[in-house]
């Protein structure tokens, strides 16, 4: 059976998102998006990724409306790609599950509560939907201590300005 790379145009709307996000690098570029690092060196130096393929991702996820780019500011998630908060989330707790003895990079936490996180989207605690303007990360490679996603001009700590 051929191996099928293009989902662009399935009917199954998970087949769609798959299509543009399962891929590696691109949650890696989201998951700093969310943390604040707008710029492209910023960009490669989190991530890890080649000159060549960081800039391949950002023109695909600028292309499918993920991310918008502008001069003075660098990228940033755009509505849609605000909505792939949960997505990354849902990562993060598959990680703990599966490895509870890991070393857990990200934990993610309610900004009203601070409690942890026991679902992607949603505080079970206070019963609140987890979206940028209510999540904390804490993120061991960023020393540990929570901060505000980015929703607009809120930029984590190590992020240049």
């Amino acid at each position: 059976m051929p191996l099928r790379s293009d989902w662009s145009t399935a009917t199954c709307p998970i087949a769609r998102s798959a299509d543009v996000l399962a891929d590696p690098w691109v949650l890696l570029i989201l998951r700093e998006l969310f943390s604040g690092r707008t710029r492209f060196d910023e960009l490669r130096d989190a991530t890890g990724a080649a000159d060549s393929v960081l800039s391949r991702r950002l023109t695909a996820m600028t292309d499918a409306a993920l991310i918008a780019r502008s001069e003075e500011r660098g990228y940033a998630l755009t509505d849609a790609g605000r909505e792939t908060l949960p997505v990354l989330h849902a990562f993060a707790r598959f990680s703990r599950v599966t490895d509870p003895d890991g070393p857990w990079g990200l934990t993610v936490s309610c900004a009203r509560c601070g409690e942890a996180a026991a679902s992607a989207d949603w505080c079970t605690h206070c019963d609140a939907p987890l979206d940028t303007d209510s999540t904390l990360w804490a993120r061991r490679s960023m020393g540990g201590e929570p901060f505000a996603l980015v929703s607009g001009e809120t930029r984590a700590p190590g992020a240049s300005e």
